[in-house]
């Protein structure tokens, strides 16, 4: 066997411990897959990490590499998200199963895939060093459950150093990896739509238009045949922000009685240069529009989940340029620039001034968060191939 596969059965191997060390949020517990990473970095060479936690069961490790200017970070999160419904996985999710060409089990796209890939490229980095500059790995906790305990709060502490930096997220949208150069995404803002009525037994006669279901249907009903944000559109790619109504409800005691209140979550999802004081009035506008606004109102949803930011495209030119060079030379395509449609760490990279890439890793949205998570077993090699080609080109100073 040559060299070249002994090294992806060996990032494989990893990718199977990483799968079965199981780090679901919630709860939220990270330090066991923190204790595979330290372990497996030692093995390839690789520098001890620095070890920055806001609680001891969610640690954050940070590898530096080389020194001076410039710095790249590349950054992935530890945690997963729950398995979910055990009887809709086709395998055990926390092992690592090959099958029909793709590797299945929870975490394998979203996103451990994407931690091995960076290891093993830093691990050639480290045996032949020839870049100038640094390179920073970020493997963070909490990031599906809003990152307080991770890239949040390691920005807040001024531990984020890097002239540029790439999430290692997901990048596809479909079953296959890789399908768009992310330079941006949308953010996210929370709200409840909170309708209000005269309360009393149902057995009693409460009209109609006086019960606060009366106004709550009206109000949804509104939101729905409403298009708020018609006028906004990314300028990367004409994405445009969406209006989710009703994602979660909520309200009344017991089945018998007709509820004070009920309430319905709105989430938007936000491109830049929208603020959550304009989402939220563009929604009480609707609602003022369909004369509800004395039965009805919009509120923002506790923080953190009230406002995630969009964060900023992605423009340092040294960056893109080093994405797109190690894109064409690996994938073998001209990228395609995109906005991704979710969320992901760079806007707490943003907030620490470096420019990001929010998704440059393997996998794709339309098989994480769900059961038989998987991925093409040959995102591997790409991933390391691709991790490689872009941290030597971003050092050389691209193209």
């Amino acid at each position: 066997m040559t060299t070249a596969n002994l090294e992806i059965e060996d990032a494989v191997a990893f990718l199977a411990e990483l799968v079965s060390t199981r780090s679901p949020n919630p709860p939220g517990d990270e330090r066991c897959v923190a204790e595979v990473i330290i372990r497996k970095a030692a093995a390839l060479g690789l520098p001890e990490p620095k070890c920055h936690a806001r609680n001891e069961q969610r640690p954050n490790l940070i590898f530096t590499l080389g020194h001076g200017a410039p710095n790249l970070m590349l950054a992935a999160h530890m945690d997963t998200v729950p398995a979910g419904n055990l009887a809709s996985w086709t395998s055990d999710p926390f092992r690592l199963e090959a099958k029909g060409g793709r590797l299945a089990g929870l975490g394998s796209a979203d996103m451990k895939a994407a931690i091995a890939g960076m290891l093993f490229a830093a691990a050639r980095i480290a045996r032949n060093p020839e870049i100038v500059g640094t390179l920073t790995l970020v493997f963070s906790a909490d990031e599906e459950n809003g990152s307080a305990y991770g890239m949040e709060w390691l920005a807040q502490h001024g531990l984020l150093v890097a002239d540029a930096a790439a999430m290692t997220e997901p990048s596809g949208v479909g079953t296959r990896s890789w399908q768009r150069l992310y330079v941006a995404q949308r953010g996210h803002c929370v709200s409840w739509l909170v309708a209000r009525g005269e309360p009393g037994h149902s057995g009693a006669h409460v009209a109609r238009e006086k019960r606060a279901s009366y106004a709550y249907v009206k109000a949804l009903n509104a939101l729905l045949d409403s298009d708020p944000f018609a006028t906004w559109a990314h300028p990367v790619d004409g994405t445009k922000p969406t209006l989710n109504v009703a994602t979660m409800v909520t309200g009344g005691m017991i089945p018998f009685a007709h509820p004070e209140t009920l309430k319905a979550c709105i989430e938007v999802r936000v491109i830049e240069g929208m603020t959550k004081e304009m989402v939220l009035g563009r929604l009480r506008d609707v609602i003022a529009e369909a004369g509800l606004a004395e039965r009805v109102t919009i509120e923002p949803a506790d923080p953190p989940i009230d406002w995630i930011s969009p964060g900023q495209e992605a423009r340092d030119e040294r960056l893109l340029g080093a994405a797109k060079a190690a894109w064409r030379g690996v994938i073998g395509q001209e990228p395609v620039s995109a906005v991704l449609p979710g969320g992901t760490d760079s806007t707490h990279a943003n907030v620490a001034g470096i420019p990001a890439l929010p998704a440059f890793g393997p996998g794709s949205l339309d098989v994480a968060h769900q059961p038989n998570e998987s991925l093409p077993a040959e995102d591997i090699r790409i991933a390391i191939d691709l991790y490689e080609s872009f941290i030597r080109h971003y050092h050389r100073g691209a193209p």
